[in-house]
């Protein structure tokens, strides 16, 4: 880690400011590739970021191809994140995993609204075709979120590279509720995955009896 980012990352403002005025350049990198920018987002240091902004290359990526504004939405910090896009950040770029900003919402209702504001495309794959919608179903998935998504064009239909969907997703995590949400909104509950199991095969029986009495 170079001098500048060590600084920035524990929010000392004073000295990146002295390292800056004693010639260091903003846009030097460490190991990894991850500018001074980063690791102030990264660790939420507002007044660093402020402070380096105007004078960085705001969408330089790392060596796994993150960006400033990804590394502030996976930590959480929202007004760094909105500071940032405000400053023209672009929430579009993917990285290595070919995942956005959006990947990285973590269920986080603020974040997730900000971000959907500046994505283009809500919809994209990551390598293994995981989309934002699929990310959401992860952990402790929160339904205002999963809404949120599919009001703003999420597929519910959208397979992944073993071909399963979000329902079969959804049913896999073993959330039963939100499953019963994705088919309320339109997801096909009979879609087959690559396994050839459609997603009422892996579903615990009281799903099965919930929707089959319901024309598909």
């Amino acid at each position: 880690m170079t001098s500048l980012g060590a600084a920035a990352r524990t929010g000392n403002l004073e000295e990146v400011q002295k390292l800056i005025a004693s010639g260091c350049n903003p846009n030097s990198v460490d190991e990894d590739e991850r500018t001074a920018l980063h690791w102030a987002a990264s660790s939420g240091h507002m007044d660093v970021v402020e402070f380096l902004t105007d004078m960085t290359q705001i969408d330089h990526k790392d060596d796994s191809g993150w960006t400033a504004l990804m590394s502030a939405v996976s930590a959480g910090h929202v007004d760094v994140a909105s500071y940032l896009l405000s400053k023209g950040a672009n929430a579009n770029l993917a990285n290595e995993n070919g995942q956005i900003a959006l990947h990285y919402h973590k269920g986080r209702q603020e974040m997730t609204e900000l971000l959907l504001d500046s994505t283009s495309d809500i919809n994209k794959a990551d390598r293994c075709g995981a989309t934002p919608l699929t990310k959401a179903l992860g952990g402790r998935p929160a339904p205002e979120i999963i809404v949120m998504l599919l009001d703003h064009g999420a597929k519910l239909n959208m397979k992944d590279i073993n071909g399963n969907t979000p329902l079969h997703i959804a049913l896999l995590e073993g959330h039963e509720g939100i499953a019963a949400l994705l088919v309320e909104h339109g997801a096909d509950p009979r879609a087959v995955n690559k396994d050839k199991q459609s997603c009422l095969d892996i579903a615990p029986r009281s799903f099965q009896q919930r929707v089959t009495a319901k024309p598909y």
